[in-house]
């Protein structure tokens, strides 16, 4: 099964510095995010501004980057998603960290999947068999050092 292709460049870094920016300035506060997003109201709120913190990359990847504020003890965490164009796919996992470095996320490991694994991962199904990988790293976590 052929994959969709994926390129990263200067533009798409330019692209993650600005993303980056717009996220901070706007953090979600994640205390009673659950609740909130329940009302009409509250998930159109949320959804306007995960939108504003969309990028779109070349071959139709996306990619929604925020910062999450009050998370249990008080946690800040980095949240991307990234999202492949064709349906029932999935971006590979370089891929995901490849952006998810230029997002300022941390990791030591020289193969993605480790990184990954010092981060929460889950799949999140977005309707009409499109999925995005979503990638949570508390901002206070520090990847652990090779010996």
């Amino acid at each position: 099964m052929p994959g969709t292709p994926f390129l990263f460049g200067p533009e798409e870094r330019d692209a993650m510095r600005l993303l980056s920016t717009r996220a901070a300035e706007a953090p979600v506060n994640a205390e009673g995010l659950l609740q909130r997003v329940q009302s009409t109201y509250g998930r159109e709120k949320h959804m306007r501004q995960m939108r504003a913190q969309t990028v779109e990359l070349s071959f139709g990847f996306a990619v929604t980057y925020s910062i999450e504020i009050n998370h249990p003890g008080g946690r800040t965490a980095r949240h991307m998603s990234m999202s492949s164009p064709k349906a029932g796919r999935l971006p590979l996992p370089e891929a995901v960290w490849i952006v998810a470095e230029a997002l300022g996320f941390t990791g030591e490991e020289e193969n993605a999947l480790e990184n990954l694994k010092l981060c929460v991962v889950w799949q999140e199904n977005l309707g009409d068999q499109a999925a995005a990988i979503n990638v949570l790293q508390f901002v206070d976590q520090q990847a652990p050092t090779r010996a």
